[in-house]
């Protein structure tokens, strides 16, 4: 979310099993207090030319398991991101892929560059 806000202070981005969408979890809130930390919302209605251009510098990882409940918000954002022209790498562990051992090995995978 933080990269994803303020591009011009990041250079890479990994996700592992990101939250992608908060609205499950913050259901009661008033919207706005939701939206601004929800990048499927943000970034779908994201059309300001400068944001786009940093956002395309950005180097985006999304690491998450096919079978983790939040893989579906992962391959939403994915969607969005590719629509706006943002490269990024959706990559789909097999089975759930959320916990340290997992993360341990995407770290080790990812951290360097390799994608």
């Amino acid at each position: 979310n933080f990269s994803l806000r303020h591009p011009e202070s990041v250079h890479r981005v990994l996700s592992m099993s990101g939250l992608c969408d908060i609205r499950w979890v913050f259901g009661n809130h008033p919207e706005e207090l939701v939206y601004f930390h929800n990048p499927v919302q943000y970034i779908a209605n994201e059309h300001e030319p400068r944001r786009l251009e940093a956002l395309r510098k950005l180097n985006i990882i999304l690491a998450v398991g096919r079978e983790d409940r939040l893989y579906p918000s992962n391959e939403q954002l994915s969607q969005l991101l590719w629509q706006h022209g943002i490269w990024h790498a959706l990559r789909v562990w097999n089975g759930f892929a959320h916990d340290w051992p997992d993360w341990q090995r995407m770290l080790q995978l990812y951290i360097g560059g390799n994608d």
